[in-house]
């Protein structure tokens, strides 16, 4: 049996192996690269032409360097697998794989996991990717002996090498002109730059296993500490929103009524704020760090107390709640309930929540409180692709919606109005926020603060989701909704003049403000406290300006 098999496997030089999967994973694997190219470059075939022999002659040095017995198929296998999962997410979201989009995919859940896996994605993989790597596998691979091997190896790397540069060379004024005019171009050369992301990933978390969290404002205290109940307890309810984009809000101007229900509340929206990063990987952690987007990394940010840490320095309860996929180590020294991975059929299905659930127990919470507090909600709320699930049947306003996790069954229309139900429903919950910390004001100064991490792109130039980096990100991911709501007491208690924060409603705002504004609402004084990034400092009664 072993010979039979052995005589229908197919026989082929190292090279030619080398070669076809070289061709294979450029041409065949690079949809959104040659499309990217073809605009570009404005349709011009000689730049065109010369950019696929150049690179088709350094895909081949890289794989025939690799075609060395017991190398040459783990390393082509894992090559054509790498190409062909980045190419669906590419050619269908037109996201680019970086860093931070592997950090995002590394630290997600099952259930978020399981709405980008879909049928049509398994689909893929085997056709494109499963068979390819089949045929490597049984392929009968005819080596050369060693010396003879290095010598026919290098015998076609440096030509190959020669031709790349030359292709290069002969178009270089373009190449270099479109290179810094489109940043993306490149990083969606497929499986290069998404290979080189994730090499760089897991470099990065090795270097990261021993950092030692540094404390920070360790003289942080309020101002106005309560004593023998001379002043109500101060709560401040900080909602963390997910992928709400702030083009849909109909607080800024959206044409649908996507916030009904705020539109009705007291509230303070700030209509120029901009996020840290595109993706809760990033913006998360950025938001509650003392470090602004300009000065952020992912190592300082575990290298260093977050507010939540100078908040409890202060001697304020803070607790987290958690209905997303993490709180991304912002939590890890205080208190945190992970509700997303609750069991409670009145809001759970399939290992998710609606954030309906992060409302359910905060009258009981606030009925506790003897203190100052500082309380995180992490919303579920617009996470695609699976929008349609971010809501229950009663918020379906927007119609037809798309009830699919595959965007390519549905049209822009209903993409979009799923999208804007999602949007209706945190509205609600914003609301019922707000009022539950109102039922609370005979005992209570309270605000709550909404801004979410990230904005979402819902098609437009053919982009969807987020992640995208950050250097050409669209407005659509980094332009985020930001609402204040605060009690009258508390607006008493502080001095703030809501007034004034209304009159300064369009200034541009960042995430960099979050960390300083909420030390000043507290009331605490701490060297780190930044006054010109704290929203407060110039409003309060006496000060304003």
């Amino acid at each position: 049996m072993f010979k039979t098999f052995a005589s229908f496997r197919p026989r082929m030089r190292s090279e030619w192996l080398s070669l076809l999967t070289a061709i294979y994973l450029l041409f065949f694997m690079n949809g959104t690269f040659w499309t990217k190219s073809s605009v570009f470059l404005k349709g011009d075939a000689f730049a065109v032409i010369a950019l696929g022999i150049g690179l088709l002659a350094a895909f081949t040095a890289l794989t025939v360097t690799f075609s060395a017995k017991y190398v040459i198929k783990p390393v082509l296998i894992a090559a054509v697998l790498a190409s062909v999962s980045g190419a669906w997410f590419m050619d269908r979201f037109g996201v680019i794989i970086d860093g931070e989009m592997i950090r995002n995919a590394m630290e997600t859940n099952r259930a978020e996991a399981g709405h980008l896996i879909t049928p049509a994605f398994i689909l893929h993989m085997v056709l494109f990717g499963l068979l390819p790597t089949l045929f490597i596998f049984i392929v009968d691979v005819v080596h050369r002996p060693i010396l003879k091997k290095v010598a026919v190896n290098l015998m076609i790397i440096l030509p190959c090498l020669l031709i790349f540069g030359l292709a290069g060379l002969s178009n270089s004024g373009t190449y270099i002109f479109n290179i810094r005019q489109h940043r993306d171009w490149f990083r969606s050369l497929n499986p290069v730059f998404p290979m080189a992301s994730a090499a760089g990933f897991l470099i990065g978390e090795s270097k990261e296993k021993d950092i030692v969290v540094q404390p920070l404002g360790m003289d942080a205290k309020v101002s106005d500490a309560i004593t023998n109940g001379e002043r109500k307890p101060r709560v401040t309810i900080i909602v963390v929103g997910e992928t709400a984009r702030a083009e849909n809000f109909q607080l800024g101007g959206y044409v649908r009524q996507t916030n009904p229900e705020l539109s009705k509340r007291d509230i303070v929206y700030f209509k120029n704020t901009s996020s840290c990063g595109t993706a809760t990987a990033v913006s998360v952690p950025c938001m509650f760090s003392v470090y602004g987007r300009s000065d952020y990394s992912h190592a300082k940010a575990l290298a260093t107390e977050d507010l939540m840490d100078v908040l409890s320095h202060a001697a304020i309860k803070t607790e987290w709640w958690d209905n997303n996929t993490g709180d991304k180590h912002v939590a890890d020294r205080i208190k945190k309930t992970e509700l997303f991975k609750s069991d409670d059929l009145r809001f759970c299905k399939d290992g998710e929540c609606l954030d309906q659930i992060l409302v359910d127990g905060l009258d009981a919470w606030l009925e506790k409180v003897d203190g100052d507090s500082v309380l995180v909600l992490h919303q579920l709320g617009n996470h695609g692709p699976a929008y349609y699930l971010r809501y229950p049947e009663e918020f379906r306003k927007f119609g037809p919606d798309c009830r699919s996790v595959e965007f390519d069954t549905c049209t822009p229309e209903t993409i979009a109005n799923a999208y804007d139900n999602a949007l209706l429903y945190t509205d609600h919950i914003l609301a019922q926020v707000i009022d539950t910390l109102e039922a609370h004001g005979n005992r209570l100064d309270t605000a709550m603060i909404y801004m979410s991490d990230h904005g979402e792109s819902l098609g437009e130039n053919g982009l969807y989701l987020h992640g995208a980096p950050y250097m050409f990100a669209p407005t659509q991911q980094t332009h985020v909704p930001f609402v204040l709501w605060a009690s009258p007491g508390l607006q008493q208690s502080t001095g703030i003049d809501k007034a004034c924060l209304a009159a300064k409603a369009d200034a541009p705002l960042s995430h960099d403000n979050l960390f300083h504004s909420v030390l000043g609402l507290m009331q605490v004084t701490t060297q780190i406290h930044d006054p010109a990034l704290d929203i407060f400092a110039h409003c309060r009664n006496g000060v304003s300006s």
